[in-house]
């Protein structure tokens, strides 16, 4: 038992060691800073690295930086009321900027939920009041998180019956999954008259550093209100407010003020079971196809 406990000592000392780094550091360095002896130290961080709990960069000098498996339980650790005392500021923004209701959505399972939902200051209309779950084929919420998850979780939510709320709704699978892939190329989702009749929403996915997507922040309203609104303009103030939040969010991960410039923009994509390394890709933001104003907007969502 006691040894035991002081190899799972000295695998925490690691993770904690290189949680006060977030750019990485090298064996050497680690080894400096745990005291750990070398073919220990050697052993315990290809341990780490072999089940995602720690990631390699390949360069000059290889470097250790805590892996998307870490990431994920830090960021699922993530309290509902602390995400959204962090996203208050920038959802109100949104519904004050808009005149519409402003939604936080995040993935639970295989599945999408609303966390919070936001209202104009002034309260001149009737506003969308959107419910708790997001349908996958109907809601811009859901597409803008679904289109950067993989193809497992996509398939169980696809699993389920598609219902069809509206005669605008897309209840193929081919079709949805279609629409997935154009919501990934372009870094936003639209809903016209899809999940209710006369809604239009627009929402853009919030990419977390080092680990992917799992919140997602949308504006919707009525069809005739939100259309006096240049679609460019909303996408653009969505992706402002959703970078702002990954960044708090990534903040209060790690316990920095912002992350390290090569990881903007990245997620860490697991290994396969026989595989000793994760491969580094990039995800959609910042480097998402964006459209120059005055090109075509999808006619659903055009005035």
């Amino acid at each position: 038992m006691t040894r035991r406990r002081d190899t799972l000592e000295r695998y925490v000392l690691i993770l904690e060691t290189l949680a006060l780094v977030p750019t990485g550091m090298a064996l050497n360095e680690i080894i400096e800073r745990t005291r750990l002896p070398r073919g220990t130290a050697h052993r315990l961080v290809n341990s780490l690295a072999r089940v995602g709990l720690l990631v390699a960069h390949k360069g000059r000098n290889k470097t250790y930086v805590l892996g998307p498996r870490l990431l994920r339980l830090l960021y699922s650790g993530l309290s509902p009321d602390l995400v959204t005392a962090l996203a208050r500021p920038f959802l109100e923004d949104l519904a004050n900027q808009f005149g519409e209701t402003v939604l936080l959505a995040r993935l639970n399972g295989s599945h999408i939920e609303k966390v919070a939902a936001w209202v104009p200051r002034e309260g001149k209309f009737s506003y969308v009041q959107p419910g708790r779950i997001m349908p996958i084929n109907a809601a811009a919420s859901a597409k803008a998180i679904f289109a950067f998850q993989d193809k497992e979780i996509v398939d169980q939510a696809l699993a389920q019956p598609l219902v069809r709320y509206t005669s605008n709704t897309k209840t193929s699978k081919a079709a949805v999954r279609a629409e997935l892939a154009q919501v990934k190329r372009e870094g936003f989702a639209v809903c016209s008259d899809e999940f209710d009749p006369s809604v239009l929403s627009f929402a853009c996915p919030v990419h977390l550093t080092g680990f992917g997507t799992l919140y997602s922040i949308g504006v919707v309203g009525l069809s005739e209100r939100l259309r006096k609104h240049r679609p460019e303009n909303i996408v653009s103030a969505l992706r402002e407010r959703c970078d702002a939040l990954s960044l708090a969010l990534y903040s209060r991960v790690k316990g920095v003020d912002s992350p390290p410039p090569e990881l903007l923009g990245t997620v860490l994509e697991e290994p396969a079971d026989n595989s000793r390394g994760h491969r580094r890709i990039k995800v959609a933001r910042p480097r998402v196809k964006r459209r120059p104003a005055g090109t075509r907007i999808p006619a659903a969502a055009r005035i």
